[in-house]
């Protein structure tokens, strides 16, 4: 009997639901693998971009002038900037005081490029690289804040500290800044400014972070959301709760898509466009991302999106690990999760890097595994890129190619606990697997199958079978089981992808 498994990227990653409630081409576990387009797909590697840093990278963020595109990357002590031949320092004079918590969050007023940690005072840039960074004008030395964002022709700062008073509930706003320059003045006191501040004090829980959504300006709260919107009038602003009880777990721990803000909350992951959020985790892999994530470093995760491929990254710092070494993945629009290993990341964002194309000669990847045109970067000026900092220390490019900066690495897929046919009482003999796999001609995989009589005990698998992409039609084997389970898996440099494959097997009866 033929059992035909179809869309093997349909559903995606499955980890919370017992396996064998799952359909049959949902996945048990997965590593370095997403879902898309209806296919299980191996995930593209990263490689080295720009020198290496001289300092460990905190925040990268990119910075678009009329004449230049510019990548800013900033440690704890200092910042940097590349425009893809050129690295400068822009660091003010005196080195800055964050600690690795302090999360950098940057932006771009009227033109203007502006970063804050919450520890020093917030910092300027023009895009003249024979110009350091600043203090931001018209803001009081004493003050401090966690977060301060760009919206519309305004700066907005949340959760302010004045001296030694602290006043995490509250939102205060600039003048607005005509174009190129700064605001003029944040006195909140002065009734010819449009400046000034109010506390979200409905809720108990402190002030995260904000992210525009068109017109909106939603604030995260801990465990509560606003929305704040221009309101026409002498009050400048105006602040309506979000129905929910959620919020945002740590700055950065949002990014907006097409579909939504997608925000990392406490124990999960949620969506929303202004109204109540949905789960995107929930019956799926909502416990297996708060058994993985560290309790101790969480404030380390981030979020972001990859354009290219309609993803947004959950990055964090597994259990025991200081920085983040895993990504959750969800596509936006096939609305799957995968898993992916990620080397150290402290942050990442989606931007375009001018760098020249390469030549043949100058190609590390063999030509039949190379992902990337001939004489062609994968950082055309055509196409963004998702530029990632680590603490090795190194500046990475997302999707540019098969290995992880020259080193291969291991991807697989696995389902367990797969009653062929819907058939829980009667041992089956599984006979062969034939996939139909896309990949370079050559590509080594490795299938194995496994057996088991109760879902309660592991599947004993069979001997590893190689299947060779382009020579190989099917995996032969004798697993017999009421339940089974599959595992394809790989460890090269090559791309791959599965759309189906069938089971060849036999009932057998009862015992």
């Amino acid at each position: 009997m033929i059992l035909t498994i179809p869309a093997a990227g349909e559903i995606g990653l499955v980890t919370d639901a017992a396996p064998q409630e799952l359909p049959p081409n949902a996945w048990s576990d997965a590593k370095n693998m997403r879902f898309r387009n209806g296919y299980a797909e191996r995930f593209a590697g990263h490689g080295k971009v720009f020198d290496t840093p001289v300092i460990t990278p905190y925040s990268i963020v990119p910075y678009v002038t009329p004449t230049s595109r510019y990548w800013v990357h900033i440690g704890l002590t200092a910042a940097y900037v590349d425009d893809g031949t050129t690295r400068t320092n822009i660091s003010r004079v005196a080195p800055y005081t964050g600690a690795a918590d302090d999360r950098w969050m940057c932006g771009s007023l009227n033109g203007v490029f502006i970063a804050n940690n919450g520890v020093d005072l917030p910092q300027y840039w023009g895009g003249n690289i024979a110009n350091k960074l600043l203090d931001l004008t018209a803001w009081t030395s004493t003050w401090r804040c966690a977060v301060i964002r760009p919206f519309k022709n305004f700066l907005i700062a949340l959760d302010i500290a004045k001296g030694s008073a602290r006043y995490a509930s509250m939102v205060k706003w600039s003048n607005p800044a005509d174009p190129g320059t700064l605001p003029a003045s944040w006195d909140a006191t002065n009734p010819a400014n449009e400046a000034g501040e109010i506390d979200l004090a409905e809720t108990a829980d402190m002030l995260v972070d904000a992210i525009p959504m068109g017109d909106t300006l939603i604030i995260y709260k801990e465990r509560s959301m606003y929305s704040m919107q221009a309101s026409g009038d002498v009050l400048i602003w105006r602040f309506t709760r979000i129905p929910g009880d959620f919020g945002m777990l740590a700055r950065g721990c949002g990014v907006a898509t097409p579909a939504g803000h997608v925000v990392l909350v406490a124990g999960d992951v949620v969506i929303h466009n202004g109204s109540a959020p949905k789960s995107i985790l929930d019956g799926r892999m909502r416990e297996w991302l708060a058994s993985n994530m560290d309790q101790s470093n969480y404030k380390r995760s981030f979020v972001v999106a990859n354009q290219n491929t309609s993803e947004v990254w959950v990055c964090f710092p597994e259990n025991g690990q200081t920085t983040c070494t895993k990504a959750l993945i969800w596509n936006w629009v096939s609305d799957t999760l995968g898993v992916r290993d990620l080397p150290n990341i402290t942050d990442a964002d989606f931007g375009v890097a001018d760098i020249a194309p390469g030549t043949i000669d100058g190609d590390s990847g063999q030509i039949d595994a190379d992902q990337s045109a001939i004489d062609q970067t994968s950082l055309a000026a055509t196409r963004g890129v998702l530029m990632m900092v680590s603490t090795a220390p190194l500046i990475l490019g997302a999707e540019m190619t098969g290995q992880f900066n020259g080193v291969d690495f291991s991807a697989y897929l696995e389902r367990k606990d797969l009653a062929l046919g819907g058939d829980t009482e009667n041992v089956k003999l599984i006979r062969s697997i034939s996939p139909r796999i896309d990949g370079p001609t050559g590509t080594v995989l490795t299938i194995e199958v496994g057996g088991t009589m109760d879902v309660e005990v592991e599947p004993t698998y069979s001997a590893s079978i190689t299947y060779v992409i382009g020579s190989t039609r099917k995996a032969d084997c004798f697993v017999a089981g009421r339940f089974h389970a599959i595992r394809v898996s790989s460890n090269g440099a090559t791309p791959w992808r599965i759309k189906s494959f069938d089971i060849d097997y036999v009932t057998q009866g009862r015992y």
